[in-house]
């Protein structure tokens, strides 16, 4: 915002564009639009996955042989059984097993036998309110289960107020954030050093938690696969009946979860859109191939976010007037471009994310501004320059007169 050349005025033009940007970060008014700059630059931004992550997929071909949802917890234990046998780094349970099976208590001591065999599987927790409006509760797998994983992980996908999931919690829990998220306990259990400490915003020390309320920590971007079938993807049923090479299998990390229409989360994300939803096993394969490659997306928390915006913004006073610069043109090329320029460079080059579409709307107003109080000026100087004598128009008209003659 640039109002005149003294440096008073200057600094006061600061101040006011600084308040202004906090007042525009605080209400989020300008959230739909750096989503919208984030989502475009992220379908753009594309990698090749690794192939160590592989999802058996709970689809329409399984369901088909298997036979309708629920399937007996037998069905699960043996396919465990042929992924130890084929030498997997981990297994990732994408399923709810929270009730006990009643009415064969043997497949829930079989499964929990095979987990304890495999040593390396991780199981879900999510939350849950047992009635509409009540309070919510973590949903663990039964107790066998439970003490029989190598791990328990979170499953909660984080969703924007658009609805579109971009990032996760890595740590979540009620009352704490204790349980990691279920991608994050699969790497961890197959990494020789444990990601710590862990990347992400996190929430504000000495903050008010209630042991009843559903509490998340260390918020990261995903940077997404976009490519269609990024990762490999086999059929469980196929695996089930050994039909899945080992080599596919061996050394890699595997997620079991639904991918079928009506099973298991459908995510709206910034790579699928609203139009193509990713399921929730794909989202964690993400996560983790997220954490492998080192791609994890860390948003700048609020200080950060006012100090890029806050020294940017004072460029343009600070180069305002300065001799051989043009004034306009070079104050938009300083502002306006550069400013969702260095967003994409933290973006690209340190894994960053700071908001750009605030700062923006604040220079924008500031040069309109200026502008407009430049054409004041011009006129307030247009009605204030010398009226001529009077004594020079009788002459003009004479000259004029003799010209005619």
């Amino acid at each position: 915002m640039i109002i005149a050349l003294p440096l008073l005025k200057r600094a006061l033009a600061w101040v006011v564009g600084f308040a202004a940007a906090v007042l525009l970060l605080a209400s989020g008014v300008m959230q739909p639009l750096d989503n919208a700059f984030y989502d475009m630059h992220m379908r753009h931004w594309s990698y090749s996955t690794s192939d160590q992550v592989v999802i058996i997929a709970i689809d329409p071909q399984s369901l088909a042989s298997i036979g309708n949802w629920p399937w007996p917890r037998s069905v699960h234990a043996e396919l465990v059984r042929r992924l130890t046998e084929a030498g997997v780094r981990g297994i990732g349970m994408d399923v709810t097993m929270a009730e006990a099976d009643v009415g064969h208590p043997d497949n829930d001591r079989v499964y929990a036998e095979a987990i304890h065999d495999n040593g390396h599987v991780v199981m879900p927790v999510f939350a849950e309110a047992a009635e509409l409006g009540g309070v919510l509760e973590e949903v663990l797998p039964t107790p066998a289960i439970a003490r029989s994983a190598a791990a328990l992980g979170h499953v909660d996908a984080s969703k924007d107020p658009d609805g579109i999931t971009r990032g996760v919690y890595l740590k979540a829990g009620l009352g704490q954030p204790q349980w990691p998220a279920l991608a994050l306990a699969l790497y961890d259990m197959g990494t020789p050093s444990p990601l710590h400490p862990l990347p992400g915003l996190r929430q504000p020390e000495g903050t008010a938690r209630s042991p009843y309320e559903w509490i998340r920590d260390d918020y990261v971007l995903i940077r997404f696969a976009n490519a269609a079938g990024a990762f490999n993807q086999v059929s469980y049923v196929d695996v089930l009946r050994g039909r899945v090479p080992g080599a596919l299998l061996k050394g890699r990390w595997v997620l079991i979860g639904a991918t079928a229409a009506g099973l298991g989360d459908q995510l709206a994300t910034a790579a699928s859109g609203a139009n193509s939803p990713m399921p929730g096993v794909e989202y964690q394969a993400n996560i983790l191939e997220s954490l492998h490659g080192g791609r994890l997306i860390t948003p700048l928390n609020l200080p950060a976010q006012l100090l890029f915006g806050s020294l940017l913004l004072a460029l343009p006073l600070a180069v305002y007037g300065l001799p051989g610069l043009r004034r306009t043109r070079m104050l938009a090329l300083l502002t306006l471009l550069s400013i969702p320029l260095v967003s994409l460079l933290l973006l690209r080059a340190g894994n960053l994310w700071w908001p750009p579409a605030g700062w923006m709307a604040i220079i924008a107003a500031g040069l309109m501004l200026h502008a407009a109080l430049r054409r004041l000026e011009r006129r307030r100087e247009r009605r204030l320059a010398p009226v001529p004598d009077a004594a020079w128009w009788p002459s003009l008209a004479s000259t004029r007169q003799g010209d005619a003659s």
